[in-house]
């Protein structure tokens, strides 16, 4: 993935195919489309110091979303179409001296999902994994007329991966395979494998795949919202309508146990051996980047002196960058040299995306709706998180421990890439007097990278994010680094 590509070719009048088309692999769960109205100049500014009403979305970022209109109607797909990788079997061995380490990507259009790789799977292997792409059948061969690709790449550490084979199933050969007429297809797909030197083809081997699409039951009929009505969620306060439903993504989220990264953890933070864990990084898709950021990224900030020393052009720097994206292969990646394993969580809505982070430390997050502090002092985990152009967000816990700060550096989370859409960090207030009041937790995000500097008149759009892919159920703080809410909430939790 070349992190450093934008989307330079972003285009307003074809929001809605963008829309339509630019998913992760996931699905929907109950409302089938809603209309982005924008509002006037008088509507009310949200200020997250106040959590007493419902909150209406403010006229910077109505403005940002107007397509030259007052509204605007996206649908939302009618279908999910389901593929299953279920095995490999006698996959092209690109590897002369060992077996390969195989991982398949399925894609379907600007779509796509990467399997974790089997270390060391060799050429018949099992993959079991699951991927959901929204469709609309009505017009799906027109949105993704190249078909649905399957292709199966053997991870190489410190130079690119290669490909062992690859399939593609036409568009029109998939709509036919509607599980309410019995038709899902079940069997082998062949690959073909093309030399890279003679690009001669040959036999890729085969996989045994399940595919078929259904209509989401949920998707009874069609229905609009507003972006004000969407955020007048009892969340924010008493005072609060009840939330309309909107459509929340399932998606997934790659956890990697660092295993070399957590010793280093281990020796220089904590001292102590026996306390050794793996070091941990999260990888997750996020829905709706291009469609809420509508092409924005962030370069390195040149005013920054650390940004400097790794963004320069000297041979110190390059040096500097070579470490990085060198380090964020060694984080991202399940190598058997580094990491021992990686496990995948289904995520919808923010509920789930708290127990996946509560399985890994208890202290992050209560499942309970009353909050009693721990014993002793209360401590919270941080993260720093970028959200690369591909949509994808990278994060992990951060602390002023030397070694842990290092690990999590937004550059290293980065790859070294010189624009990220987005970047800061995040953690769940528990203890503040609202949380404790209202018994409800609240994400607080904000943009605190001195490597980026995201601007602050994004933050609203990040909001705006996080309620589009994980409901609002759970009040979402998107601060600025500078305001004092940030400060006051990070001291009421013991953000480390």
């Amino acid at each position: 993935v070349d992190y450093g590509t934008t989307n330079k070719n972003w285009n307003p009048s074809n929001l809605a195919h963008n829309f339509a088309t630019k998913q992760s692999s996931g699905t929907y769960l109950p409302l089938e489309r809603y209309r982005l109205n924008t509002m006037d100049n008088s509507a009310q500014n949200v200020d997250n110091k106040k959590s007493t009403g419902p909150v209406a979305l403010s006229t910077s970022l109505s403005n940002q979303l107007k397509i030259g209109s007052t509204s605007t109607t996206f649908s939302f797909p009618s279908a999910i179409l389901h593929v299953k990788i279920l095995s490999g079997t006698n996959l092209y061995q690109t590897d002369a001296f060992h077996p390969i380490d195989p991982y398949v990507q399925v894609s379907l259009g600007s779509d796509s999902s990467r399997s974790i790789t089997l270390l060391r799977g060799g050429s018949n292997c099992v993959f079991n994994w699951k991927v959901a792409f929204p469709i609309n059948p009505d017009n799906v061969q027109q949105q993704h007329r190249d078909g649905l690709a399957i292709t199966v790449w053997d991870q190489d550490l410190g130079s690119k991966d290669d490909e062992v084979g690859r399939a593609t199933i036409p568009t029109a050969k998939f709509l036919k395979w509607e599980k309410s007429k019995s038709r899902a297809f079940e069997g082998k797909v062949k690959l073909e494998h093309k030399g890279r030197l003679t690009g001669r083809s040959k036999d890729g081997g085969s996989l045994d795949v399940e595919i078929y699409w259904e209509t989401n039951s949920v998707f009874t009929e069609a229905r609009d919202v507003s972006l004000e009505n969407m955020f007048a969620s009892p969340a924010f306060g008493s005072g609060g309508s009840a939330a309309v439903p909107i459509p929340i993504p399932l998606t997934y989220c790659v956890t990697n146990f660092n295993n070399l990264s957590g010793l280093a953890q281990t020796i220089i933070d904590r001292k102590k051996i026996s306390e050794y864990t793996p070091f941990r990084t999260y990888r997750m898709r996020l829905w709706h980047v291009p469609f809420v950021f509508r092409g924005f990224t962030k370069g390195w900030n040149r005013q920054y002196k650390a940004a400097q020393q790794i963004y320069g052009t000297h041979l110190g720097s390059k040096t500097v960058r070579a470490t990085l994206r060198m380090q964020n292969y060694v984080a991202y990646s399940n190598d058997y040299v580094n990491n021992r394993s990686s496990e995948v969580h289904e995520l919808s809505a923010m509920e789930s995306f708290r127990r996946m982070l509560r399985s890994y430390d208890g202290r992050d997050v209560s499942s309970s709706s009353s909050f009693v502090p721990l014993r002793g002092k209360v401590t919270s985990p941080r993260y720093t998180y970028v959200i690369m152009p591909d949509s994808h967000m990278h994060f992990s816990v951060t602390s002023t421990k030397i070694a842990t700060d290092f690990l999590s550096k937004h550059a290293l989370h980065a790859g070294a890439a010189t624009e990220v859409v987005y970047s800061g960090e995040f953690f769940f207030d528990r203890f503040s007097r609202r949380a404790v009041k209202t018994g409800k937790a609240a994400l607080v995000i904000d943009n605190n990278s001195g490597t980026f500097a995201p601007p602050k008149d994004k933050l609203e759009s990040l909001k705006l994010l996080m309620y589009l892919n994980f409901g609002t159920k759970v009040p979402v703080f998107a601060l600025d680094r500078d305001d004092p809410l940030l400060k006051e909430l990070s001291d009421a939790n013991g953000v480390e």
